[in-house]
């Protein structure tokens, strides 16, 4: 369903970009910074760690209307700290392609604001697992998908600050606890994690 999802998405756009008239495609790298909302269906103690996204944009956007889209291919890093005695640091590194729907205010104008929202499919890059302690472990999903809802501004149609919330729509990854130490995995039990985030980006568009 992601696959078709982002397909039928990239399709439409590339059907729109011949045929419409004064429209602007912008290519740019975006970069910033994540700050990591980890949550858990458990009582382990958390603590939410800064991360970090950097990677090339494509902006397509109709001044008339004020409508338009991005897309951007990023390495994605979050960070966290997962219990106390022993305490644990969880990163999750990822492959994420935003794609969002923009709204623009005064696309003409030197200083401009803009809406957007749109889905994100998020491919990990961690393979193992990761052990909390004698009797339980970490595994990220091999993909995610999750949403996008934020605002910004755009300087001179060339610098672009943006914040937005990633709001994580399936499951990021398992903590797979055991009942005992020799892994009998008959007794075993899955928690859910999720790793959404406050994200603050700045785009430059060439």
């Amino acid at each position: 369903m992601r696959k078709s999802l982002l397909t039928a998405v990239l399709s439409l756009a590339l059907v729109l970009l011949p045929s419409t008239a004064g429209a602007q495609l912008l290519l740019g790298v975006r970069g910033g910074l994540n700050l990591t909302h980890m949550s858990l269906n458990t009582d382990d103690i958390l603590t939410n760690r800064n991360g970090f996204f950097i990677g090339p944009s494509l902006s397509f956007n109709l001044p008339v209307l004020g409508l338009g889209f991005d897309v951007s291919a990023l390495y994605d890093e979050r960070d966290a700290r997962l219990g106390d005695d022993p305490l644990v640091d969880i990163r999750q590194k990822m492959v994420s392609v935003p794609v969002n729907l923009r709204l623009n205010f005064a696309p003409e104008s030197p200083l401009s604001l803009f809406v957007y929202a749109g889905p994100q499919f998020d491919f990990n890059l961690n393979k193992d697992k990761k052990f909390l302690d004698d009797v339980r472990s970490w595994k990220f999903k091999e993909s995610d998908w999750s949403a996008n809802f934020g605002f910004g501004v755009v300087l001179l149609k060339k610098l672009q600050a943006s914040a937005n919330y990633n709001l994580v729509c399936g499951k990021t990854a398992d903590i797979i606890s055991l009942q005992d130490a020799a892994d009998v995995v008959n007794d075993s039990y899955k928690a859910r994690a999720k790793t959404h985030a406050w994200q603050f980006a700045l785009t430059v568009y060439f």
